[in-house]
C-alpha cells in the first residue's frame, strides 16, 4: 500500500468534517446532525469512499474517552453540593421514570430484559452536546433552567458511565449477571476513591510542578498520558475506557489546571468525537431504512413524547413552576450519543429483535436532528403560559415568612443578582412590569411576579419594607419610587450608568454600582452577597465559578471597588 492509499481515508474523514461543522453551523444545526449525515454519505450505504474499518473504530472510540474526560473536569464533590437538589432529586427522578416507561415497551416487543432495562435507561439520557449548544445559543447556561439542564445531564453522564460498564458484562453468562453486576459496581466504587485520592496527592502536586517549568506543551502530553493510562487502567481491571477517562477528568475537576488541561486536550476531544458521530452515520445501512422509515419515524416520536412529558411531570414534583417546567422537558427531550454507543456494540444489536438495532441508531439521530425546532416549540409554548401567569396572584402570607429578596427589573444586572442569590440558598422574586422581561425571566425558570414598583398594591402584597433587601435591575423607574424604596430599612441596590448617575442614587440611600467587570453587574451581585452575609471565601469563588462558566480570564470578573452610599 502507497503512502497516499494509507493517506486517503484521512484525508477523506477530515475533508467530510470539515464540510460537516460548516454546513451545520451555517443552517444552525447542532455539529452532531453534521457528522452523522457525513458519515451516511462517505459510507458504504453512500459514495462508498471509505469503509468501517477496525482503525474507524478505533478512533471512534476514543473519541467518547475524550467525551467523558471532558464531563468528568466539569464535575466535583462540590458540584453535588451545589446542585443537590437537581442531582439528587429531579434527575434521578427523570431517568427512572424515562428508563422504566422505555424499558416497559421494550419487553413488549420483544426485547430481553437486561437489554431492555439498558436500552430503556440510555434512552432516558439526553445529549451532552446538543443540550449545551442550545443554551449556549440562547444564551441560558445561567439561568434556573440551563443550571438545572446542566446538572441533570451531569448525572445523566454519571449514570451512563455505569451504563456503559454494565453492558460489557452482558456478554458473559445470564445466570451470573447479577453478581457481575455487583463485582463491577463494586470495582468503579474502588476506582472513584483511587481517583479522588489521586487527584489530591498526585494529579494537583504533579501539574503545580510543570507549572513552576513554564512549560506549556508538557500540559499536554501529561493530560494525554493521564487519560490514555486511566483508560487502559479501568480496561485491564474489566470495566470500560471511559470510565477510566471519566474518573481521570474527575481527579482533574477541583485543580486550578482544569481550564489549561481542557483547553490543549479539546481539538483532540472534538476531532475524534466528531469522528464517532461519522462512524455511526457510516453505520447505518440506508437501503433497509428504506423499508423501516416509518418505525423509524415513529420510534423518534415516541421518544421525544415520552421524555417531554416526564421530564415536565419530575420539574413539577421538584418544586417548578409550569413555563419553566415545560421548557426544561422540551430542552431534555432529544435522544442521547451513549445510545448509540451502547446500540453500537455488537453484543447489544445482536441481542436485539428484527431490526431493532438500525431503528433505534436511526430514530435516535433524528431526534438530534429535531432538537433545536422541538425547543424552539417547547420556548414558545413556555412563554405563551408564562404570559397567562401575569395575573396570579401573590399568596402575601407565604412570602411573608420568608421575606424573600426582591429584584425590581430582571434586566443582565437583576438576572446575575438571582443568580447569586439561588446559588447561595437566599430566596428571591423577581418584579417586572416590561412583558417580554417577565416572561423570558418566567419561562426561564426564575420566580416572577408581574407588577409594577410604582403600584402600592403589589410593594404592600410582597410586604416590600420587610424584605432582606431590594435590588433594581432597571433603571428609570422615577424618582418617587426610588426615594421610597432607598428609605426603607433595608438595603437597597442598583446598577448605574455613570459617575453622575451614581453620585445621584447614593444621594437618595442606594448602594449603588458601575459595572467594570464581566458578567455585567457583578460588583452589585457580590456587594449584595456581602450585606448579607455571605462568606468572602464563597462570594470569591462564586465569582471564579461564573467566569469559568463563561469562559472568561479571572482578572475580567475582578470587580473595581464598591462605592456606596453612606
Amino acid at each position: 500500500m502507497t503512502a497516499v492509499e494509507t493517506l486517503q481515508p484521512a484525508i477523506i474523514y477530515l475533508g467530510a468534517g470539515l464540510a460537516a461543522a460548516l454546513a451545520s453551523r451555517a443552517a444552525r444545526l447542532s455539529p452532531i446532525v453534521g457528522y452523522l449525515v457525513a458519515g451516511l454519505v462517505i459510507g458504504p450505504s453512500g459514495f462508498g469512499l471509505v469503509q468501517n474499518n477496525e482503525t474507524a473504530r478505533f478512533l471512534a472510540d476514543l473519541g467518547v474517552v475524550f467525551l467523558l474526560f471532558d464531563i468528568g473536569l466539569h464535575f466535583s464533590l462540590k458540584e453535588i453540593r451545589t446542585r443537590r437538589a437537581d442531582m439528587i432529586g429531579l434527575a434521578p427522578l427523570q431517568i427512572v421514570l424515562c428508563g422504566l416507561a422505555f424499558a416497559m415497551i421494550g419487553v413488549a416487543f420483544g426485547f430481553p430484559w437486561p437489554v431492555a432495562v439498558l436500552v430503556g435507561v440510555s434512552l432516558a439520557l439526553s445529549s451532552t452536546a446538543v443540550v449545551a449548544r442550545l443554551l449556549a445559543d440562547r444564551n441560558q447556561p445561567g439561568c434556573p433552567m440551563g443550571r438545572s439542564a446542566t446538572a441533570v445531564l451531569v448525572a445523566q453522564d454519571i449514570v451512563a458511565i455505569f451504563l456503559l460498564t454494565f453492558a460489557a458484562s452482558l456478554g458473559g453468562d445470564p445466570n451470573l449477571l447479577g453478581a457481575e453486576v455487583v463485582i463491577v459496581l463494586g470495582k468503579a466504587v474502588l476506582a472513584l476513591a483511587i481517583a479522588i485520592l489521586a487527584g489530591r496527592f498526585v494529579v494537583r502536586p504533579l501539574f503545580e510542578s510543570l507549572a513552576a517549568t513554564g512549560n506549556r506543551e508538557t500540559f499536554t502530553v501529561v493530560a494525554l498520558f493521564i487519560v490514555l493510562a486511566a483508560s487502559a487502567a479501568t480496561a485491564r481491571a474489566d470495566l470500560s475506557l471511559t470510565l477510566g477517562a471519566f474518573l481521570a477528568g474527575m481527579a482533574l475537576s477541583d485543580t486550578p489546571y482544569r481550564n489549561t488541561v481542557q483547553a490543549e486536550v479539546k481539538p483532540f476531544s472534538g476531532l475524534l468525537l466528531g469522528l464517532f458521530f461519522m462512524s455511526v452515520g457510516m453505520s447505518v445501512n440506508l437501503p433497509a431504512m428504506a423499508y423501516i422509515w416509518p418505525a423509524v419515524l415513529a420510534t423518534a416520536l415516541v421518544i421525544v413524547i415520552v421524555k417531554t412529558v416526564v421530564v415536565f411531570t419530575a420539574a413539577r414534583l421538584n418544586g417548578w413552576a409550569v413555563p419553566g417546567a415545560t421548557q426544561l422537558g422540551f430542552l431534555l427531550s432529544q435522544g442521547s450519543e451513549f445510545t448509540l454507543v451502547i446500540v453500537g456494540i455488537a453484543t447489544i444489536s445482536a441481542a436485539m429483535p428484527g431490526a431493532w438495532a438500525g431503528v433505534l441508531t436511526a430514530a435516535v439521530a433524528v431526534t438530534l436532528v429535531a432538537a433545536p425546532i422541538w425547543t424552539a416549540l417547547g420556548l414558545h409554548i413556555a412563554r405563551i403560559l408564562a404570559e397567562r401567569r401575569k395575573d396570579v396572584v401573590v399568596d402575601a402570607e407565604e412570602v411573608a415568612q420568608e421575606h424573600p429578596v426582591l429584584i425590581f427589573g430582571m434586566t443582565t444586572e437583576g438576572r446575575l443578582a438571582a443568580d447569586a442569590l439561588r446559588d447561595h440558598d437566599i430566596a428571591c422574586i423577581g418584579v417586572d412590569s416590561d412583558p417580554d422581561r417577565f416572561v423570558a425571566a418566567a419561562s426561564d425558570g426564575y420566580d416572577m411576579v408581574f407588577g409594577d414598583a410604582r403600584d402600592l398594591r403589589i410593594m404592600e402584597s410582597l410586604d416590600a419594607r420587610r424584605s432582606k433587601a431590594i435590588v433594581l435591575g432597571a433603571r428609570g423607574l422615577g424618582a418617587v419610587e426610588a426615594f421610597r424604596l432607598a428609605t426603607a430599612e433595608q438595603p437597597c441596590f442598583i446598577a448605574a450608568s455613570s459617575t453622575q448617575e451614581r453620585a445621584e442614587l447614593a444621594a437618595l440611600g442606594f448602594r449603588a454600582h458601575i459595572a467594570h467587570a464581566e458578567p455585567r453587574g457583578l460588583e452589585l451581585a457580590t456587594d449584595l452577597l456581602q450585606r448579607l452575609g455571605i462568606d468572602q471565601e464563597r462570594i470569591t469563588a462564586w465569582v471564579k465559578d461564573q467566569a469559568e462558566r463563561r469562559g472568561l480570564p479571572d482578572s475580567a470578573t475582578e470587580p473595581r471597588t464598591v462605592v456606596e452610599a453612606a
